[in-house]
C-alpha cells in the first residue's frame, strides 16, 4: 500500500475520534484484559471492529467516493505487525 497520497491528517483525526468513542466506555481496563488473558484472545473493540464499516459507515456516499478506493485497499492489523513500532526485542514501544 502507498501511504504518500493518503491524507494522513484527516485519516489521523477520524481514527482517533473513533478511538475516543470506543474508550469512553463503562468496561474496566483491567477486568477486559483478564477476560482476553483467560480466553486466550486478542481484544477487538466491538464499537471499533477491523471492518470497512469502522472506517466509513456509508460506502456508496457521494461524498467518500474519492476516499473508497483508497480505504478499501487498508489491511487491517495489529499495532504489535507494525515493525516501526516494535523495540529491538520485538515488543511493542509506541512512545
Amino acid at each position: 500500500m502507498d501511504f504518500k497520497n493518503i491524507d494522513m491528517g484527516e485519516f489521523g483525526r477520524h481514527l482517533f475520534a473513533k478511538i475516543l468513542r470506543a474508550t469512553a466506555s463503562d468496561g474496566n481496563y483491567t477486568d477486559i484484559m483478564n477476560e482476553m488473558v483467560t480466553k486466550n484472545e486478542k481484544y477487538t473493540d466491538e464499537s471499533f471492529p477491523p471492518t470497512e464499516m469502522s472506517l466509513i459507515n456509508d460506502w456508496d456516499e457521494d461524498e467518500v467516493q474519492d476516499k473508497v478506493r483508497t480505504w478499501s485497499q487498508f489491511e487491517w492489523i495489529r499495532a504489535t505487525e507494525i515493525e516501526e513500532l516494535n523495540d529491538e526485542e520485538g515488543k511493542l514501544a509506541v512512545f
